[in-house]
């Protein structure tokens, strides 16, 4: 066969695909590796390697599939010791981890044939331990992989290590690795870093900033944000990153930026949970900055798109979002709020955040324990719920996570009303400047504290959903009510309050700070 193909070399177009792969154009990579198997011996090689590896980006079991079939491809020490490590790659992405040990034991006895070999081996090795979940940041592999001279693989160690200190509970060291990872983003390079490992790596120092109050770290989540190009394979980091960006916005003050933010996010959303989150974000700041009706709106569209999402699929941040509808209903609308804790019940904790479980990191089980927590507070099993809350806030404070630990101490101080858990959610809050949940925990206590005390937990709950717009109509439907019974403990409401008419009852609640 030619070394041309049309006007462009097959060695032009083996280097192009290389820059499309590392730039996260997949498309545009397979699109110059089609009929790459036919190419001359002399790049063949490399050339079924980078095709596995572009298909893998999407699809690992399809990457195994694609290397099967090229298996007779590679035949001199430095393709079979490329096509051993790409194999390994690819069972280890489908935690076949037996497999991938036996591929890189392949890879290790060719590993004098290339340059760089050594380094190469380590980076896998590193990629192994972390797999295995061995969390020693200090290993001999892991100096090794970090010094390899490719930059793409020198940043991606970085962010492996930062996830072993991760496993160790030294959080310091896992975002100064984060950070070294990132920096790659605004390095001139000869060749672009790879974008992907860049995206994941801001994703999850942005997260990880924001949740420890990090203004240093976030400022450089932002830079490498602003350089990096995202393209459509990479929406997932990005709009959770973005994601990230609001909630830390809104943390330091600056609700209005928060709520644009969070649109921005919108925008970038590929699917109806994704979609959903935005509006239970926008939902959740509204409410915070006293605009119910503007919360009311963002739950209403939440919820409609809520019906068409198969919530045993998802995991993560995706998951939990069943809590936050959970909690954000609760105060008006506990049938619904019920509903979305029911639905969490049923598809369980499992892989509530599987990046953190798969390096035994300690985080995974606050995250479960809060979302459980918040679950049976919603379902009215108090002395679970703080058992659930007090065992997943002491793994936040651990871990400095100020943001759930402010959440979670609110939770607490609103199931005991004990000062402590007030003045515990006010000092996470103050991590952050001009807080607006600093007081959280207060105001929460103070609400309840300024309810008629002979109100039942059912009339508490109409009195929130009068004051947020509901009629007496919509009040039926939530509460599974006739019209009249709904009208009648809506007269014991007013009464409790010491008013007659409810436009009397929505007065009397903004003078108590009710509404």
């Amino acid at each position: 066969m030619s070394n041309t193909t049309g006007c462009v070399s097959v060695a032009d177009s083996l280097r192009n695909a290389r820059v499309a792969l590392r730039s996260a154009l997949y498309d545009a990579a397979l699109e110059l590796l089609d009929h790459c198997e036919d190419w001359p011996s002399d790049v063949v090689e490399d050339a079924v390697v980078l095709k596995a590896e572009a298909i893998g980006r999407r699809d690992a079991v399809a990457a195994l599939s694609y290397l099967a079939s090229v298996n007779d491809v590679p035949s001199s020490p430095a393709g079979r010791f490329n096509f051993a490590i790409q194999l390994g790659k690819a069972h280890a992405a489908v935690r076949n981890f037996t497999r991938a040990e036996t591929r890189y034991a392949e890879a290790r006895a060719l590993m004098g044939a290339v340059p760089d070999g050594v380094h190469t081996m380590a980076y896998h090795d590193l990629r192994m331990r972390w797999f295995r979940r061995e969390c020693d940041p200090t290993a001999p592999e892991v100096a090794l992989a970090i010094a390899h001279p490719d930059p793409s693989i020198a940043s991606a160690a970085y962010a492996y290590r930062a996830w072993l200190h991760a496993g160790k509970e030294d959080y310091r060291a896992h975002i100064a690795d984060l950070r070294r990872a990132v920096e790659y983003a605004t390095m001139p390079t000869a060749e672009p870093v790879d974008v992907a490992t860049l995206a994941a790596s801001t994703h999850a120092l942005t997260q990880v900033a924001f949740e420890t109050a990090d203004g240093e770290a976030m400022a450089a989540a932002r830079r490498a944000s602003e350089a990096i190009a995202w393209t459509p394979d990479l929406h997932v980091s990005h709009f959770m990153t973005v994601r990230a960006f609001g909630w830390d916005a809104f943390m330091r003050g600056r609700a209005a930026e928060a709520q644009w933010t969070f649109k921005d996010a919108r925008a970038l959303a590929r699917n109806a949970t994704s979609r959903v989150m935005t509006h239970a974000d926008r939902a959740y700041v509204a409410r915070m900055s006293g605009n119910e009706f503007w919360a009311a709106e963002e739950l209403a569209q939440a919820d409609a798109l809520a019906y068409e999402i198969r919530w045993e699929s998802t995991f993560g941040e995706e998951r939990q979002l069943l809590v936050m509808l959970a909690v954000l209903h609760a105060a008006t609308d506990a049938p619904r709020a019920q509903r979305y804790a029911a639905m969490y019940s049923q598809v369980g904790t499992e892989n509530v955040d599987p990046a953190l479980a798969l390096h035994s990191d300690r985080r995974a089980i606050a995250h479960a324990r809060y979302a459980e927590g918040r679950i049976d507070q919603t379902l009215g099993r108090r002395d679970a719920a703080i058992a659930a809350l007090q065992e997943a806030y002491e793994i936040f404070a651990v871990s400095s996570f100020h943001f759930r630990a402010t959440l979670t101490a609110a939770a607490l101080a609103e199931l005991t009303g004990e000062s402590r858990w007030r003045d515990v959610g006010a000092r996470h809050a103050n991590s952050y400047p001009d807080c607006p949940l600093a007081t959280m925990a207060q105001d929460a206590v103070a609400r309840e504290d300024a309810m008629p005390a002979q109100l039942s937990p059912l009339q508490r709950q109409l009195a929130r959903a009068v004051w947020a717009g509901a009629d007496a109509p919509e009040l039926s439907r939530r509460f599974s009510r006739s019209v009249y019974t709904v009208e009648r403990q809506i007269e014991l409401i007013c009464t409790a309050f010491g008013v007659a008419s409810r436009a009397a009852l929505l007065q009397e609640a903004r003078r108590r700070s009710l509404a």
